[in-house]
């Protein structure tokens, strides 16, 4: 296996190269069951077995003793394997794109790794069908925000918009619903969701910009108690979507 790919992970520009890199059994796999190209893979030696059966050589697999492996990516590493991958392509939605069906999830300006990361993730979990990522948004593949999702931005389907882009989600019916606090927002608590929805989030520091809002039909805002004036921005999409989505899932008690 060529090493050089794993030199450096830190240094190395990998979007340009059209990879990835994914950390741990759970990313990995996901990698895998979502048809992702795996280029080469190393791992500790009391997984190489494992990693060797499951690779069914369909790429190579290096095993490395964990002090020689930290030395080759250039940082700590505590999660047995770590593996080079094919970057899936993010589709620009346009007057033609093929869209799923469902209720999505619309990011702007989520500038972190790991409130991305676990955005997707929640969407997943509440059964959001498809996540759409605006301007500002961190990288989908950045290390980061696939560890933070568990590795379920590979299995969701990503899609890119600017601002000209939004009116497109109104396809089928569904309502653009804006989080945002104070001023014209609902409370979530009295909030009728739409049949059909598309939850509109935020950069954690600033909201959303004007012109995003007034592309929306909807905005609705959290209820908290006094002195307290917002939650972390993975948190608040967490508690948006599962209650938003309760007309359309059914949650196992």
């Amino acid at each position: 296996m060529n090493l050089e790919l794993l030199e450096g992970l830190r240094d190395r520009d990998y979007r340009a190269e059209g990879r990835f890199v994914a950390e741990g059994r759970i990313v990995i796999e996901k990698a895998m069951a979502a048809g992702i190209l795996i280029e080469c893979l190393a791992c500790v030696p009391s997984d190489e077995a494992g990693w060797l059966q499951l690779s069914k050589d369909r790429f190579p697999v290096e095993a490395l003793p964990s002090g020689e492996l930290q030395d080759l990516i250039g940082y700590r590493f505590h999660r047995g394997a770590l593996a080079i991958a094919t970057r899936p392509a993010v589709t620009t939605l346009g007057p033609s794109t093929v869209f799923p069906g469902g209720d999505i999830l619309v990011l702007w300006n989520v500038t972190d790794p790991e409130n991305l990361g676990g955005l997707i993730r929640s969407a997943v979990a509440f059964g959001f069908s498809a996540v759409v990522l605006g301007p500002g948004c961190a990288d989908p593949f950045y290390r980061k925000t696939l560890r933070s999702s568990m590795g379920n931005v590979l299995s969701c389907p990503l899609f890119s918009v600017d601002l000209d882009g939004l009116p497109s989600l109104k396809r089928d019916g569904r309502m653009l619903v804006a989080a945002a606090l104070g001023g014209l927002s609902a409370d979530l608590g009295e909030f009728k969701p739409p049949a059909l929805l598309a939850l509109v989030l935020g950069n954690e520091g600033w909201g959303l910009p004007g012109v995003v809002l007034s592309a929306c039909d909807a905005a609705v805002s959290i209820p908290m108690v006094a002195g307290v004036d917002s939650l972390n921005v993975a948190a608040a999409g967490a508690v948006l979507m599962y209650v938003l989505a309760r007309h359309g899932v059914k949650f196992p008690l």
